[in-house]
């Protein structure tokens, strides 16, 4: 058996290759409407050579055929063929060379020239298998009108190693799967660090979808996934799933639904979408023959893989992976009768549908013949991602709802808000949250970035970022993984402090005056915002930090502050919270600077101040116990009276604020102690301080 062949691409190389490995008895694949779809989508990537991989090993075929095809008569075989694609010409002997000279420039043609490939199965009329072609280069322009995604697959193909960006795709086999299990497996192929290797096969999805569920039959072949099973398949890959019923299709509910598809593909999310699929056939009237009319008629039930979109100049698109045409299949969303007019009857209740759209040979696009129209969204999300985008994007509408209509009131008072209206624009997506810290620690822009990157946040995040007048002005984080009951919005990154203020102001000044403040609609925590914005309540150890410094640790031991691993804490340690009937004098009439002898203190996390002897060369950590504390220092006494200052190595050093804070420390004493203001004073801190180990 030969190991491959190389030929020019073409229509009919593509069918002369599949039957040297089948033989003439396999279908000519070029009739079918899947080839031809992938024909004219290679043909727009300028695609010049084909090479045939004769046998191969297809992970997802070779499960499926031990679980059915062994067992029927006809053998069918456990081996695939694999079609390889380039665009550069290459030739059967240019391939040869590579193996005999590793460091071939024909090598760098081969991998730099890379296509994708297609499995075919051994399997009469169903036979198109795991499918990896290369996305247009449009969609990498960074255009923000358009977005896909793609995953990374590594292809080995004789040792040498390639590469493409897309998402699988494969027709069902009518057999094991339905289209329903093939718009699964695509779904868990476009999931963000999906393992490849550990999705599973369309048999072992429909198995998953068909065994829990009552009444349901555990055989094959497989007539169709209803939405519950589709869910059940989901939860056997410890997926969480967001169901979506769409009710009605008037034109608002479009732009709704488009705008949900939007918020999950940034967000690097594939969508099942349920449809039901209309065929447009002639209403045959003699009487009206310059006029053609039309009717709608229903055929079956549908589901498909969404998995990018365009949405520029009005013109709203979808890119599916529709196993009955192909992969990354266009598909526009409109008013019915913009894509089948003169419509006679079997649409009347129904107002806008999903058109896909295929070329010819020569890139045409054909009229439009069959249309969906959608019931249900299913999104496979991470299982600790419980909040669907639709509550997120409700919010954030009702935010901007909010602003539109507190500019309007100036609008109708007579002033000039023209400036203002249409300003506030908002951008949903799911991130985690090592990725938006990454982000923000990079962006210089970030005004709050010590309180974003500093506070305990869940793993996933949605992000809502708000522009004013085109400009990104903050953006609103919301806990994913929390309940829809709960206080949902994590926390705000500031970009810029005036657009900021300008956007959210007006909920600041409802707050403030007391009125009513506008009630969350349904769905949405647009009240979570709000109180959210309400000014935090100061506790004592706001009061703490802002006195004596943010809790600091010791920056490290002593070697005679231990002694076998145990640290020597000092015994006889003067604690004080509040007011003692003493003086300085009382306790410390031995501290003089003329006798070298003085004390420390340290103020305790909680506000206590401490205060000790430093003996031989044990210091602070031996008041706190090794316990983070506050700011520190010594009390002394020269000729001109009692003086504090900061020295203090360990707990210290590094307060910008050192001299502000040693002078509430001062106030401290005062509260503590019976102390003469011309008797007690603050020797402030300064750059020799930095060095003292106390």
């Amino acid at each position: 058996m030969f190991p491959y062949l190389v030929c020019e691409f073409g229509k009919g190389t593509l069918s002369n290759l599949v039957k040297e490995c089948f033989g003439t008895d396999f279908p000519d694949i070029i009739k079918k409407k899947q080839v031809n779809y992938i024909y004219n989508y290679l043909n727009d990537l300028e695609a010049k050579s084909v090479l045939l991989e004769a046998e191969y090993v297809d992970k997802d075929y070779l499960e499926d055929y031990s679980r059915y095809y062994v067992k029927c008569f006809t053998r069918y075989g456990e081996r695939c063929a694999r079609l390889h694609f380039f665009k550069e010409k290459i030739t059967h002997s240019d391939f040869d060379s590579i193996f005999e000279d590793i460091d071939s420039s024909n090598k760098d043609k081969i991998t730099d020239s890379y296509l994708g490939f297609v499995v075919v199965k051994p399997i009469p009329k169903t036979f198109i298998g795991k499918t990896c072609l290369k996305v247009y280069e449009s969609f990498f322009n960074e255009e923000s009108s358009k977005a896909l995604i793609t995953q990374k697959y590594t292809v080995g193909l004789f040792g040498l190693k390639l590469h493409v960006d897309t998402v699988a795709f494969q027709e069902q086999d009518k057999v094991l799967s339905a289209c329903a299990t093939t718009a699964i497996w695509s779904a868990l192929h476009g999931l963000k660090k999906n393992n490849i290797r550990d999705i599973p096969s369309s048999g072992e999805i429909t198995l998953a979808a068909i065994n829990h569920i009552n009444n349901s039959s555990n055989s094959f072949p497989n007539d169709g996934l209803t939405n519950k099973q589709i869910l059940r398949a989901l939860d056997v890959e410890r997926l969480r799933h967001h169901l979506i019923n769409i009710e009605t299709y008037d034109e608002s509910n479009k732009d709704r639904i488009f705008e949900i598809i939007k918020i999950y593909i940034d967000s690097k999310v594939p969508i099942i979408l349920g449809a039901d699929i209309y065929e447009k056939q002639k209403y045959e009237n003699e009487s009206n023959e310059d006029n053609q009319e039309y009717i709608i008629n229903r055929l079956d039930g549908h589901a498909v893989t969404v998995l990018g979109y365009q949405d520029l100049d009005n013109e709203k698109v979808l890119y599916l992976h529709d196993d009955r045409i192909g992969p990354f299949a266009r598909a526009r969303i409109g008013r019915i009768k913009d894509f089948v007019p003169n419509i006679k009857s079997g649409a009347e209740k129904l107002d806008w549908c999903i058109a896909l759209q295929e070329k010819n040979d020569d890139g045409e696009w054909l009229a439009v013949d069959q249309i969906l129209i959608p019931d249900s969204l299913i999104i496979p999300t991470n299982k600790k991602v419980r909040i669907p985008a639709e509550y997120i994007s409700n919010t954030c509408c009702s935010i901007i709802d909010e602003y539109e209509l507190y500019i309007d009131s100036f609008k109708e008072a007579g002033e000039d808000v023209s400036n203002l209206q249409s300003c506030l624009t908002c951008r949903v997506t799911l991130e985690e949250l090592s990725g938006i810290r990454e982000r923000v620690f990079n962006d210089e822009r970030v005004i709050n970035k010590r309180d974003v990157l500093t506070k305990s946040t869940a793993r996933f995040l949605w992000s809502a970022k708000f522009c004013f007048k085109s400009e990104l002005a903050f953006e609103l984080l919301f806990d994913a993984t929390d309940i829809p009951q709960g206080n949902i919005v994590s926390n705000i990154i500031i970009y810029d402090e005036v657009n900021f203020e300008a956007s959210i102001g007006y909920f600041k000044g409802l707050i403030n005056s007391g009125h009513p403040l506008p009630e969350s609609k349904e769905l949405n925590f647009l009240g979570a915002f709000i109180s959210f914005l309400k000014p935090k309540e100061k506790d004592l150890f706001d009061y703490l930090d802002n006195e004596y410094g943010e809790l600091r640790a010791p920056l490290y031991l002593k070697e005679a502050e231990l002694a076998d691993d145990q640290l020597q804490e000092q015994k006889n340690i003067k604690k004080h919270y509040g007011k003692i009937d003493h003086y300085l004098e009382d306790d410390f009439a031995h501290v003089h600077d003329d006798n070298d002898i003085h004390m420390i203190w340290v103020i305790s996390h909680d506000g206590a101040l401490l205060i000790g002897e430093e003996e031989g060369n044990k210091g602070h950590p031996t008041l706190t116990g090794f316990k983070m504390a506050r700011i520190a220092g010594e009390l002394r006494r020269d000729t001109d009276g009692w003086y504090i200052n900061s020295k203090s190595g360990r707990y210290s050093s590094d307060y910008e604020n050192a001299n502000d804070l040693l002078h509430n420390v001062k106030n401290k004493f005062y509260e503590v102690y019976s102390c003469d203001d011309s008797d007690f004073r603050v020797k402030e801190y300064n750059e020799e301080d930095k060095g003292c180990n106390t």
